[in-house]
């Protein structure tokens, strides 16, 4: 599988480190045959500094979905010095194993952490921020934390547990390896919409302390008003994918003094500011009445929702009640 996954998605730039990830796999089954087979039992093992690498393969593949900086082939390799450390001591094979999983903790940690940058910056450009969140890859960076963490524990174990239960881990251990990647495959060949504009905007948009806040308060209310008045007006609010850059193209201001506006006068990102007015327009149009025949969705739609999901989450958010229950709450008599 992960052979056939890497020839698949190896043309997709985005997702090479991914295809990567595959190969590795594939490599790292093959040696684990041929050592358990003890075909190549005289031979030097070599398969537990393949735990070094775990954390870095998959760290570049979340780099590269968030489409943060490309680093340089020589701090690339740099992140495989470990394995190739490690490689003439793998006798000691569970030290090796274990200083692979602390590796793999700390790998996972700076992807979530990346994730956690890559979210922030979409909610503070794009109103459809909801349908590029990577909520895919999270899931199953998740469940392999999980799976590391407890084979940690399985580790520090090993002399008290039988052979057929460390068979028994072994199997599942490879078996989640196996779900987690043909999941991560299908994913990727379902062509997720990525947001690609994380470094521009962590660039323009600088950080405030809290005293610089309190200070600038009133100016940001003040503009964040003004700023929502054209966006009423000219109801932008309602094209279903705009942006901060097609605000600041109405107003005349950068994109920084917009996000400063409204991250500051509103206390809301940009994502959360535009659907909050979408959910003003869609329950003002509840209260004065749906029209016979006219669906939900529709006028879901005509206020800048894209898709039901984004709506129903946002809509209950804000109002605390699903739209239909708002609905059958404000139905008129």
């Amino acid at each position: 599988m992960t052979i056939l996954g890497a020839f698949l998605i190896w043309n997709l730039k985005i997702y090479r480190n991914l295809a990567i990830f595959f190969i590795y796999q594939s490599v790292l089954m093959l040696l684990n045959f041929l050592e358990e087979t003890q075909i190549t039992s005289s031979t030097h093992l070599i398969t537990p500094a393949f735990t070094l690498v775990v954390g870095p393969l998959l760290y570049f593949f979340v780099r590269s979905l968030v489409n943060d900086t490309a680093l340089p082939l020589s701090k690339k390799c740099a992140h495989f010095i470990p394995m190739l450390l490690a490689l003439p001591f793998t006798n000691f094979t569970q030290v090796v194993i274990a200083l692979g999983t602390v590796s793999q903790i700390l790998y996972l940690a700076a992807s979530f952490r990346l994730l956690s940058r890559y979210h922030l910056a979409s909610m503070g450009v794009r109103s459809d921020a909801y349908s590029m969140k990577l909520t895919w890859i999270i899931r199953a960076l998740s469940v392999f934390a999980v799976i590391v963490i407890i084979d940690l524990i399985r580790l520090n174990m090993q002399k008290h547990t039988s052979g057929d239960l460390k068979a028994a881990w072994y199997f599942i251990n490879v078996l989640v390896f196996f779900c987690i990647s043909l999941y991560l495959l299908l994913k990727v060949l379902k062509n997720p919409q990525l947001f690609d504009g994380m470094l521009p905007y962590e660039q323009s948009v600088q950080p405030t302390t809290p005293e610089d806040k309190q200070q600038d308060l009133p100016t940001a209310k003040a503009l964040c008003q003004n700023i929502e008045s054209i966006i009423l007006q000219k109801e932008l609010f309602k094209q279903q994918r705009i942006t901060v850059t097609d605000i600041a193209n109405e107003t005349g201001l950068t994109v920084k003094n917009i996000s400063w506006a409204i991250n500051l006068g509103a206390n809301q990102n940009f994502c959360e500011y535009i659907n909050a007015l979408r959910v003003k327009d869609m329950k003002e149009k509840i209260i004065a009445g749906i029209p016979k025949g006219q669906k939900l969705l529709d006028l879901a739609f005509e206020s800048g929702f894209n898709s039901k999901s984004t709506f129903n989450t946002v809509f209950k958010r804000e109002v605390g009640m699903t739209p239909t229950q708002f609905l059958q709450k404000n139905r008129p008599e």
